[in-house]
């Protein structure tokens, strides 16, 4: 587990935590959730459901305006029009900037999160 996962208390050793406010089946997308009490942003992709954090890492844009590019593999924030890799959070037109990624998952009828690596 990276240190960024054993940083959230109440993961699993594979760093992965419940999803609180969160409903798959909403028709309206992105959508607030919090994991460990820390209020992300998930989006529906093509490839299933991320997580982001709330605002961008540039100038603290909330990344609910944020708009899925690049056949919804890249997240481009409403206020500068920095974009980040859902892969990793890592900016691809703003240099040294990173965004903080979850990965999400279903088990057993509850939604999971973790930081991506």
């Amino acid at each position: 587990m990276d240190g960024e996962a054993s940083a959230l208390s109440g993961a699993d050793q594979d760093g992965w935590a419940p999803l609180t406010g969160f409903k798959a089946d909403a028709d309206s997308f992105p959508q607030r959730a919090r994991l460990l009490g820390e209020g992300i942003i998930i989006f529906r992709t093509k490839n299933g459901f991320r997580g982001v954090e709330r605002a961008c890492p540039h100038m603290k844009a909330t990344m609910m305006e944020g708009e899925l590019t690049a056949n919804d593999s890249m997240l481009r924030c409403p206020l500068h029009v920095f974009t980040f890799r859902l892969s990793d959070g890592k900016g691809v037109n703003c240099p040294g900037f990173r965004l903080r990624v979850f990965e999400i998952r279903e088990d057993a009828g509850q939604f999971l999160a973790r930081p991506v690596s």
